[in-house]
């Protein structure tokens, strides 16, 4: 017998998986960046939560769900995915508002986009697999300087870029010591104790091994495709007797990445032999990834030109001109550590910091002068009362979250580290629910203000505001009806 949520479900994923897919096959799932640091490296990295973690800072290393709904999608930690108990499907989408500022001018620029797609679903209670489509790096910019030359004039350099790199991933979150607890009640060894009426030492055996069955291990198995371009043009000044230069190098990836994940949670329900009227659950969480060889193809093209009277650029000569060199992008080692406070299910507090080695980054075993990267984050969720009912219930039902980050970027320039900070607010908004039948929705809003960069040493200053906006939807699969 199916649910209407479960149509609704079915009805998201093929309205919304199907076509994304199609259209990532032929470009970026999110090509509309606008800031003119995503020039270096690979781009903007692209957070890894959705839109839960990102009201709260961006924290995710310990986030996890409780064995309960409402459930949501971590893929920021792999681990995570074992604590899943429904059919669970999160799709969202972004909008930017970017304001870039130098001692001279400033431009607004906005711009949406699809933020991510991913699907979670039990294959057994220790065992939870998940499938998606997010945006890995972002590029997009223009940019132009002009300097004063001696012997040649004011020359203009004009800098542009676009494209990204998506993530199509596979993962998996197990616990390997699920079942522990019994295994050793059906054990002779149980049997003996209580035999020799033990009791005290049996529940403490029973107990340690209740808290070992809350390790979580978890991997992210992507296929990281796509691609970007980066071109400069030195814009001579008219009238002199040499012509424009231009060159374009495009850069394109297809290859496996993998990233791994552990969570531990250990509860308290009791301090000195007294009952906590609310358990406590303190929640550890890491992450890791390798560093990785990933196999990419360069095209590079550069030439000379020159406009004619009707303002039509005009090729002259091509200087170099190079098409699909294989060779390797070095993707850096990253590992993070998160912590997390749970009281009951009213409070959250969350606290992430994560290291990325981008000054080993290489292209093509070329180094790329990179600074490694630092993020720390911190983020509070309170939902007043989950399982309210009755008139002006809802609101207790609301999950209310806050949160901040500061991130030390890969990128310095002129002596000047880029740092990024900023500030974020959102909520839950639970929409209908039927525990008999376990199908739960919510949709979930979060904004972010922050500022990265300065106007110092003449570098550019950006101030922007995002907003997230996310579905999620839980529904009881694979369960055979009983009527039909």
């Amino acid at each position: 017998m199916k649910t209407k949520n479960t149509i609704t479900l079915r009805l998201f994923l093929f309205s919304f998986l199907v076509p994304a897919l199609y259209v990532s096959q032929s470009t970026s799932l999110a090509q509309t960046n606008s800031s003119p640091y995503s020039r270096y490296g690979i781009g903007d990295m692209s957070g890894k939560g959705f839109a839960q973690g990102f009201a709260m800072g961006g924290t995710n290393i310990a986030m996890q769900n409780d064995t309960v709904a409402m459930f949501f999608i971590n893929t920021g930690n792999p681990a995570s995915y074992s604590n899943l108990r429904l059919t669970t499907a999160d799709l969202g989408v972004n909008f930017n508002r970017i304001k870039l500022e130098n001692t001279d001018t400033k431009k607004t620029i906005n711009n949406a986009s699809l933020a991510y797609l991913s699907l979670a679903f039990p294959f057994k209670k220790w065992w939870v697999g998940s499938i998606g489509l997010i945006p890995y790096s972002t590029v997009g910019y223009k940019v132009s300087d002009h300097q004063d030359i001696a012997n040649v004039g004011g020359v203009d350099f004009l800098y542009q870029g676009s494209g990204g790199i998506n993530q199509f991933y596979f993962g998996n979150g197990i616990k390997p010591l699920y079942g522990l607890p019994n295994l050793f009640l059906k054990s002779s060894r149980y049997s003996r104790l209580k035999a020799e009426n033990k009791i005290a030492k049996s529940n403490r055996i029973l107990n340690r091994k209740k808290s070992l069955q809350a390790l979580s291990l978890g991997f992210n198995a992507s296929y990281l495709f796509g691609g970007f371009s980066n071109s400069r043009s030195d814009i001579m000044p008219y009238g002199i007797n040499s012509f424009n230069a231009r060159s374009i190098t495009t850069t394109r990836v297809g290859d496996v990445y993998f990233d791994y994940g552990a969570q531990y949670s250990y509860t308290i329900d009791s301090i000195r032999g007294r009952d906590l009227r609310e358990k406590v659950k303190l929640l550890f969480g890491a992450t890791f990834a390798t560093q990785s060889n990933i196999a990419a193809k360069i095209d590079s093209l550069s030439y000379t030109y020159f406009k004619n009277s009707a303002g039509y650029e005009i090729g002259k000569d091509t200087v170099q001109n190079i098409q699909n060199a294989k060779g390797k992008l070095e993707f850096p080692l990253s590992f993070g550590f998160g912590l997390g406070f749970k009281k009951g299910d009213r409070w959250l507090v969350a606290a992430d910091y994560a290291i990325q080695n981008w000054s080993t980054y290489k292209v093509f075993d070329k180094p790329q002068e990179l600074k490694n990267s630092m993020r720390a984050s911190l983020g509070i969720q309170c939902v007043p009362n989950s399982k309210a009912n009755g008139k002006g219930s809802y609101y207790k039902r609301i999950y209310y979250r806050i949160g901040g980050r500061y991130n030390q970027t890969m990128i310095e320039l002129k002596n000047t580290p880029l740092i990024e900070y900023a500030a974020s607010i959102g909520i839950g908004l639970p929409v209908g629910r039927n525990f008999l039948l376990q199908n739960f929705s919510m949709v979930n809003i979060g904004v972010e203000v922050g500022q990265r960069g300065t106007t110092t040493n003449g570098l550019i200053k950006e101030q922007f505001f995002k907003a997230t906006l996310g579905f999620t939807i839980n529904d009881r699969w694979f369960i055979k009806p009983k009527f039909d």
